[in-house]
């Protein structure tokens, strides 16, 4: 791959790993904020565990946890449980969310105050909720470091290999 195909390839990191941090930053902002939302009690109107089957074979368990609650005598319905709800090839955690939140089951739910139809049954940061901007982080800064460094290091390899001084950088 010649110095050009390289900071093409590494540019489609740099673009992927900065749109993901950048969602997963302004997802942390959200968690955040969440923290002094106003609250409202609300039901679980279903609650039960939802399984796909990925392109090689591996299932991903994830809780469908869905709520309804009314804020300003509007009825709103939401299934976000928390900030960085993912999906797992652990059944048990989505298991255990779905006890948790059982069908029928009163729940405290915090909404946005600009956006009453955003809310969250769990507010706040968790440790799920950095997973994002850590994917991000990294998908973006390999991308930068080929970007950067690669192209100035083949061009000394072939120059090495070619019996020419390779003390030059790119």
């Amino acid at each position: 791959m010649g110095s050009i195909g390289l900071r093409i390839f590494s540019s489609i990191f740099i673009l992927i790993g900065g749109a993901v941090l950048f969602f997963g930053v302004k997802s942390l902002v959200t968690a955040k904020a969440s923290e002094t939302w106003p609250t409202v009690q609300g039901k679980v109107v279903s609650s039960s565990v939802d399984s796909k089957q990925g392109d090689k074979g591996g299932t991903t368990y994830h809780a469908e946890v869905l709520y309804e609650y009314t804020v300003a005598g509007q009825l709103q319905s939401s299934n976000n449980i928390a900030f960085g709800s993912y999906g797992s090839s652990d059944p048990s955690r989505a298991r255990g969310t779905v006890n948790k939140y059982p069908a029928g089951s009163a729940v405290t739910v915090h909404y946005s105050p600009t956006n009453p139809g955003k809310s969250v049954l769990e507010a706040g940061i968790s440790g799920k909720t950095f997973f994002l901007p850590a994917f991000g982080t990294v998908f973006f800064s390999v991308g930068l470091w080929v970007f950067i460094y690669m192209p100035g290091i083949i061009a000394r390899q072939r120059a090495a290999s070619n019996g020419q001084n390779p003390s030059f950088t790119n």
